[in-house]
């Protein structure tokens, strides 16, 4: 698939309101371009691996495509903080925005996209976004009170006091918060997270090294209804038997648990602490089960 064949989708499909091209490795912004230029009712758009995709595509999108809600940019590192304020001077009611592996996106560029998309942002995907911070977390916490789902993992500068503000604005919203290798997250930010949070249902801090079992301590103090379904925590070697007996006293919803590379969290220690799981709950101990992609 070619800048010419997205040329002729352009001039020929002016009602077209979805477009999944992803990993079509030969587009460029030119026939993408044209794509805006043609199809103005175009709602939602999905371009991941399309790695020549450009800043120029997004002012297209902004002066062209007003309604449009959902944009899948996965990988497309040559996107900046620039192209996501041209984004969103025209495009003022995203909903779903992936910019996983975005690596050239900071935190300018995510404030300005919360700060004008507050009321419609839903999903916010920024894994290995490395130049993402807690400015980032701040301005999502104090505009998007509406928001569900946000992708934080390979995001080393978040730090628990930006996390914490997060709990507390979308308490009543965040339903999938992954931030597996945030490696300054410790306990205070994850208890914020699960005593606050009390929709959450899919939770990953994978390789958070600091987090241990105080982070479950505070759940025991509450009448906390807990819709958790997914926890992952592989690779976090300071929780033990103690903490996940914790959680699954005040958790049975939960449907899947991965402790793959958790030292003090064996089947054997499972069974000798005598903890019940839910009856449909897989725990993940060293294999590698087949996982809902809630948190992809």
């Amino acid at each position: 698939i070619t800048d010419r064949g997205l040329a002729l989708i352009g001039g020929g499909l002016p009602s077209l309101q979805s477009l999944d091209a992803s990993y079509c490795r030969k587009l460029t912004d030119k026939g993408l371009s044209a794509v805006a230029d043609g199809c103005h009712d175009l709602r939602s758009l999905h371009l991941a691996g399309c790695r020549f995709v450009t800043d120029g595509l997004l002012f297209s999108l902004s002066r062209n495509c007003k309604n449009l809600v959902e944009l899948g940019l996965q990988g497309c590192t040559n996107i900046s903080d620039s192209g996501l304020a041209d984004l969103v001077n025209g495009c003022q009611h995203i909903r779903f925005l992936d910019i996983n592996k975005c690596s050239n996106v900071g935190d300018v560029g995510i404030s300005k996209v919360a700060e004008v998309c507050s009321s419609s942002l839903k999903t916010l995907k920024l894994l290995d976004c490395y130049k993402v911070g807690d400015e980032s977390i701040f301005s999502v916490s104090k505009f998007c009170k509406n928001l569900e789902t946000l992708i934080i993992g390979g995001c080393r500068d978040v730090s628990d006091e930006s996390i914490k503000s997060l709990a507390a604005a979308c308490k009543n919203s965040l339903k999938n918060l992954r931030m597996d290798w945030c490696l300054n997250i410790s306990d205070s930010s994850l208890s914020c997270i699960l005593t606050q949070c009390k929709n959450l249902e899919a939770l990953d801090i994978g390789c958070c090294e600091e987090v241990t079992d105080a982070a479950f301590e505070d759940l025991r103090n509450g009448e906390i209804e807990f819709s958790l379904k997914v926890l992952k925590i592989s690779n976090c070697p300071k929780i033990t038997v103690s903490g996940i007996n914790m959680l699954l006293n005040q958790c049975n919803s939960l449907e899947y648990l991965d402790v793959r590379s958790c030292p003090h969290v064996t089947k054997a220690g499972c069974d000798e602490a005598g903890l019940v799981f839910p009856e449909y709950c897989k725990v993940n101990f060293t294999g590698s089960l087949s996982e809902p992609d809630v948190l992809v």
